[in-house]
């Protein structure tokens, strides 16, 4: 058994410091790698975005006999 004095306990606190800081260091990079990668992942098989003029147009496209329908069933449903 080791004999238990002061430099024993102080190389001892500094190694598990060193490993506990070790390990939370390559955890957190490991966390960044995986983010980066599901990142990369995300942008190359998401859809292409809508532009805005295009998202005006299909609105103004919306046939008048639905807009009609819409506006009496909100209209029937707020009056109960």
């Amino acid at each position: 058994m080791p004999i238990m004095n002061i430099s024993y306990l102080l190389s001892q606190g500094v190694e598990l410091m060193v490993l506990g800081m070790g390990m939370v260091f390559f955890i957190l990079g490991l966390l960044i790698v995986v983010i980066k990668g599901v990142t990369v992942l995300t942008t190359r098989y998401d859809p292409v975005p809508v532009s805005i003029e295009t998202t005006h147009a299909r609105l103004n496209s919306i046939d008048e006999d639905v807009v009609a329908a819409i506006t009496i069933a909100v209209e029937r449903f707020r009056s109960k």
